[in-house]
């Protein structure tokens, strides 16, 4: 019987690992994986009776998965910008596939939303972001919501929860504040996300529901509009094969999200 605990909780462990991840790479959403997993209704239930015990291995994972991939994307952003920028970029864009994943031909109201969506995002996400070394200070209360949205979003199957840090600009800042333990943004943020499984993500859940298409449509548009803070400095051959590559890869999984559903 312990044996076979142990072994779960490995599997858990390593399951959270592959989900950390994810998460990191914009463009991928958690919630198609834990559908994938065969986990999503399971651990929807078990949010909303705040029964998380089960998860305590998992979760540890996903913190090491966290960790790895926000070292190795540092890592890549300071030797390889433009590359790495380019390839998340077409991760980022491709998931736009899985978000808007409407039955019908959009409305005239649909394509108002996206619009919008497109102008906000684009006004919002601000510069390009670059991995030089500079301040990584941020506002508690930015670093709260990102951790409370992104982590909610994150559990709506199609939804890339990273795409949210774009969207606030400070995509960059946690990436640098997980690589060099940043222990004050990383407390305020893991707050948050803590806040955001627990509170919002069954209220966001029944609410993406309710409003589905409209909402696709407007958080497809502030990924658009957002998207600008990966665009490369330079065009050339490489760029293009990152983009290319990423977003080939995540339009092909985006299908699992349409199964899904």
């Amino acid at each position: 019987m312990k044996r076979k605990l142990v072994v779960n909780n490995l599997l858990s462990i390593l399951k959270g690992f592959v989900l950390g991840l994810i998460i990191v790479l914009p463009g991928m959403s958690g919630g198609t994986v834990f559908v994938i997993l065969g986990m999503y209704e399971s651990m929807i239930k078990d949010i909303v009776r705040f029964n998380i015990k089960p998860y305590i291995p998992l979760i540890l994972g996903i913190a090491g998965g966290i960790y790895v991939g926000g070292n190795i994307f540092t890592v890549f952003f300071l030797t390889y910008r433009d590359i790495t920028a380019a390839f998340l970029l077409g991760a980022l864009l491709a998931s736009i596939r899985a978000v808007i994943n409407v039955k019908q031909k959009p409305h005239i109201k649909h394509l108002l939303t996206l619009f919008f969506g497109v102008i906000f995002g684009y006004f919002t996400a601000g510069e390009s972001i670059s991995m030089f070394p500079r301040s990584i200070e941020a506002n508690a209360w930015l670093l709260f919501v990102a951790g409370a949205f992104s982590s909610a979003a994150m559990i709506i199957p199609g939804i890339p929860g990273s795409s949210v840090l774009f969207i606030l600009n400070i995509y960059d800042t946690m990436l640098l504040s997980i690589k060099e333990l940043h222990i004050s943004n990383l407390f305020f943020f893991g707050t948050g996300s803590i806040a955001g499984i627990l509170l919002l993500a069954n209220m966001l859940e029944k609410i993406y529901e309710k409003h589905r298409d409209l909402l696709s449509y407007l958080f497809a548009g502030l990924i658009i509009g957002s998207a600008r803070t990966l665009r490369p400095y330079d065009i050339n051959t490489a760029i293009i094969i990152a983009f290319s590559l990423a977003f080939v890869v995540v339009w092909k999984l985006s299908k699992s999200t349409l199964v899904a559903d």
